[in-house]
């Protein structure tokens, strides 16, 4: 899968960052996984990274009615914490070149050592509890994930 791409302003690059999550916005149940409705962590971390992205280009202006209500100033201090969290817990051992005369920073063109991201969104959606597409899923709310 590809990593969405160019400037993350404007809703051009909504349906580029849409692909990432899962029908159901990642939200499933498997009583052999877990009793309750659960979601996989990684799609959880695309929600704060989305988050984040809407924040950084919204200059402060937007409110987050994108997110269920949530206080934006909270909701992002969230983010950081639980993406730095993740970072560290997964801790990708992919070798990068220290320098990248090609692009200016470390990181492009890298063949990263990976899982098959697509079958676990293809078993997540199978497992949806409820159909929403996007991570603008308006008109829903709290009590439709059950917490």
């Amino acid at each position: 899968m590809e990593p969405p791409q160019g400037p993350g302003s404007g809703q051009i690059s909504e349906p580029v960052w849409d692909i990432l999550i899962p029908s159901g916005l990642g939200y499933f149940k498997d009583e052999t996984l877990a009793p309750q409705i659960s979601i996989p962590t990684v799609f959880h971390q695309l929600h704060c990274l989305y988050t984040l992205r809407r924040a950084y280009y919204s200059g402060g202006d937007e409110l987050e009615e994108f997110d269920l209500g949530k206080d934006r100033a909270t909701h992002v201090a969230h983010c950081f914490d639980y993406l730095q969290q993740g970072l560290t817990c997964s801790a990708d051992t992919t070798i990068e070149p220290a320098i990248d005369e090609k692009h200016g920073f470390l990181g492009s063109d890298l063949q990263r050592q990976c899982r098959n991201f697509d079958v676990l969104k293809t078993f997540v959606e199978e497992r949806r509890v409820f159909n929403a597409s996007g991570f603008l899923a308006h008109g829903l709310s709290h009590e439709h994930i059950g917490t």
